[in-house]
């Protein structure tokens, strides 16, 4: 749950090491007989019994008593394990990988998901030709393993958007994401040691991807969610991991009083040995929480305690907590901050400098050209970007829009094409949210709609306005009941979206538009089946 470099890099080493001493207990494994060797090697025994010659008689010539053991049938119970454990490594090391949002991390993540996948894959192979006697010669925590594993490394490569999946899996392997959920489930079921990771597996999804569409997902994914956190925290009452599930899943409903306090108790319950990353993890949960409630100076006090932590990226937290001083009226003390920012711009990963602070640097250049004054409601912006209006109370909605309407008021004829852009679109996407859908379409319509090139500073934002407008449709239609075709048009905008590249936070919107598409996949197959039925 780390974004320290140094951590990562510890982590990584750690699960090589790890792969190394697996390697060692696998080649010293006795190896079962290939299945052309035993024949060649039963037809041969035959043939020195058909001349009389036998072991028996052998043994009465004063041959060597005490002759090795037959190869097992299978691979052992060792093996197996290790091999396991082997390619759980390389799993979780395309996991750091995957969240480090880079082209050359999406690369290395894509080596090593193919080598755990392999390593799954011959087990599986040897689990299945084992057939029933499975259950016998493997332990329930070597067999969870399998489960948990391989059916993770489906869902993931499922839930992975074209984009993303055309670096990651140019190995050629896809996912299939009912297989995946089948044998995690099994894992679950298994009640073995990697139970509760199947658990969060499927939190993680539920949760966290609704998280990127939830005004599409949200209806499907929240109430199963549900369901996994109230099993999961009747056996593990005071797990961190699962409370801290429960905070994002209650923030999904817009019960953010209910998530701050479920933040609040699983920081609580972390130790000092492993639990400080989880601790921040939640500072982070809760201020951005207490911004969704527009509580801009409490918000501020946890983002200075995070950028002097140095959690994730120190430039982002300060420049969140420079954006909500100054939404609290404190302009003086944010330009202060917003100064320093350019000068402290070093967390690279691969080499290059990580997505986020190559976004804020930009922005802090942009309000040194206007002397700070034009920053351009940067808070609502960044709600705007890490998709939060939806978990917004409507007179939380109704505060901000005003604040952008008097802001477009206020730098009409002086404002950039591209402020204004920014702003129309923020405007378009609360009141989508507020259920103003006409007038939400009209804003974003008047930025989808802008010339090509016109916008040359914030190329994210006519992408974003296609997804805000498609989130538009999906709900306007849905709440009229145009029943089964309520998709097309909010696919035809996502479609287009999709069709942008070369912008900031490109990644971010692609799993978005991908989860979205995802979800009408679902819907297509379950109109099949009603059809069929």
């Amino acid at each position: 749950m780390t974004f320290n470099e140094s951590d990562i890099q510890n982590a990584i080493q750690i699960l090589q090491q790890s792969e190394a001493l697996c390697n060692a207990q696998i080649q010293a494994a006795p190896k079962k007989t290939a299945p052309l060797m035993a024949s060649v090697s039963k037809l041969v025994s035959s043939g020195w019994s058909y001349f009389g010659y036998n072991k028996e008689s052998k043994s009465k010539q004063g041959s060597p008593a005490g002759t090795p053991p037959p190869p097992p049938k299978y691979m052992t119970n060792g093996e197996i394990r290790a091999r396991v454990v082997r390619a759980e490594g390389l799993l979780l090391t395309s996991l750091i990988l995957l969240l480090q949002e880079s082209i050359m991390s999406y690369l290395k993540a894509g080596l090593n998901l193919r080598k755990g996948y392999k390593s799954y894959e011959t087990v599986w192979t040897e689990l299945k030709a084992m057939g029933d006697e499975a259950n016998t010669l493997v332990d329930n925590n070597t067999l969870g393993g399998v489960y948990f594993g391989l059916g993770t490394i489906h869902i993931v490569l499922a839930s992975m958007p074209a984009k993303i999946l055309r670096i990651v899996s140019s190995f050629g392997y896809t996912g299939d994401k009912a297989f995946g959920f089948d044998i995690v489930s099994k894992c679950i079921a298994g009640k073995g040691i990697r139970s509760p990771l199947g658990s969060l597996m499927f939190l993680s999804y539920y949760t966290i991807l609704a998280g990127f569409a939830p005004s599409v997902l949200g209806e499907t994914n929240i109430p199963i969610a549900d369901k996994i956190l109230k099993e999961a925290l009747t056996d593990y009452k005071e797990s961190a991991f699962f409370l801290y599930f429960q905070g994002r899943n209650c923030r999904l409903k817009g019960m953010i009083q209910e998530s701050s306090a479920a933040f609040e108790l699983a920081s609580s319950k972390t130790t000092v040995e492993w639990g400080s990353e989880l601790q921040r993890l939640c500072d982070y949960e809760l201020g951005l929480n207490l911004a969704i409630l527009l509580q801009w100076t409490e918000a501020a006090v946890h983002f200075e305690r995070l950028a002097k932590e140095n959690y994730w990226s120190k430039v982002f937290f300060l420049y969140f907590r420079a954006a909500a001083l100054e939404a609290s009226g404190k302009k003086q003390e944010a330009v202060a901050i917003y100064q320093v920012i350019p000068g402290l711009v070093n967390r690279k990963f691969g080499g290059r400098t990580i997505l986020v602070e190559q976004f804020v640097t930009r922005k802090v250049k942009l309000f040194e050209q206007t002397g700070f004054e034009d920053t351009n409601l940067p808070t609502l912006e960044i709600l705007l970007i890490w998709n939060a209006f939806s978990s917004m109370t409507p007179e939380a909605l109704t505060t901000s829009l005003a604040q952008v309407d008097a802001q477009i008021s206020l730098s009409r004829g002086k404002t950039s094409l591209d402020s204004l852009a920014v702003l129309k679109t923020i405007k378009g996407a609360i009141l989508h949210q507020l259920r103003r859908h006409k007038e939400g379409a009209e804003c974003l319509n008047w930025v989808i709609d802008l010339p090509a090139g016109k916008v040359t500073e914030e190329k994210w934002v006519v992408p974003f306005a296609c997804w805000e407008a498609g989130v538009g449709s999906w709900m306007e239609d849905k709440g009229e009941k145009k029943g089964e075709m309520q998709w097309v048009k909010a696919k035809a905008f996502w479609d287009k979206a999709a069709s942008y590249s070369g912008y900031e936070f490109e990644f971010r919107l692609s799993i978005r538009i991908h989860a979205a598409m995802m979800r009408i996949q679902e819907m297509v197959e379950e109109m099949k089946l009603k059809a069929f039925h």
